[in-house]
């Protein structure tokens, strides 16, 4: 068994040796380490953000609830990625407070202040529709990442909700893209032991690894859909991008150059397209489903 800290040919060995003497132990421990949500396994401190409150999310014991932005107004939720918790989102607060929406930002399961160190995507998704529902008339989303697959799943499930517009930041199309990555940049395994680790993905998320598809999932999204990702991104490819904003209904793809993966999420210019896309497309007053 290597340490998540040990130098990268050491975890390859080690998973390399372990595979040839335990595979279905190897498939386990890698699959393990594919879902693990901390670096350090440390935990923030559980402070409130500047000019926030807490809500609560009772339906949803995986999470700690969550933090919102005024009182009154349209509700925007914000969904981070993996590895990240909410604080990396919260540049998009006053912007869209100045549009007069009201903010949510939540941690995922594993994640920030929420409890444990690993995650499934089904955990995810289903927090995030739980933040949903304990909010009610949520108008846009906002998700980066591997979190734009837990939104679009999360609305997805919800029809109902009538959201005006939902932006995906950096995203990822597919979590067998993701996977698949990992392995040839963290294990290098076998497809044997690569197998095992979907099987074992399947055990753990109750579908299998092919269902995370965010043109799957959003075949049957009305709302428009704002896509934004820079072309040299070093950890989610530009191609998913364009296979989200190919396969989507209404999704438009906008360049953001020179940024990054996590640099976009602070880049002034990034904000304002949001906040511009958001305004565009608000409506006013309760709304009926769709």
């Amino acid at each position: 068994m290597t340490l998540p800290w040990a130098p990268l040919p050491a975890r390859r060995l080690g998973h390399g040796a372990l595979g040839r003497i335990a595979p279905a132990l190897a498939g386990r421990i890698a699959t393990t380490a594919f879902s693990s949500t901390r670096t350090s396994g440390i935990h923030p401190a559980d402070v409130l953000p500047l000019g926030a409150r807490r809500f609560d999310v009772p339906a949803e014991p995986d999470i700690r609830g969550g933090y919102l932005w005024g009182e009154e107004g349209m509700t925007a939720l914000l969904v981070h990625g993996w590895g990240a918790d909410s604080s990396s989102m919260h540049g998009l607060v006053a912007p869209l407070r100045a549009l007069g929406y009201r903010v949510a930002a939540f941690d995922a399961p594993g994640h920030g202040v929420s409890a444990g160190t690993q995650a499934t995507m089904a955990q995810f998704t289903r927090a995030t529709g739980a933040v949903l529902d304990a909010l009610g008339d949520v108008r846009m989303m906002v998700a980066h990442s591997l979190g734009s697959i837990a939104a679009v799943g999360a609305a997805a499930g919800r029809l109902d909700l009538a959201v005006d517009s939902l932006t995906l930041i950096a995203p990822a199309c597919t979590l067998t893209g993701v996977l698949e990555r990992w392995l040839a940049s963290e294990l290098r395994p076998g497809r044997p032991i690569a197998d095992r680790i979907y099987r074992e993905l399947l055990r753990r998320n109750g579908v299998p690894v092919s269902h995370w598809d965010v043109v799957g999932l959003g075949e049957n999204l009305s709302c428009p859909v704002l896509v934004v990702h820079d072309p040299r991104d070093d950890l989610v490819p530009y191609s998913e991008a364009e296979a989200i904003a190919a396969g989507l209904r209404d999704a438009r793809l906008e360049a953001a150059p020179g940024y990054g993966h996590l640099g976009i999420l602070m880049s002034p210019a990034v904000m304002d397209l949001v906040a511009g896309f958001a305004a565009r497309h608000a409506s006013s007053g309760p709304r009926a489903a769709r």
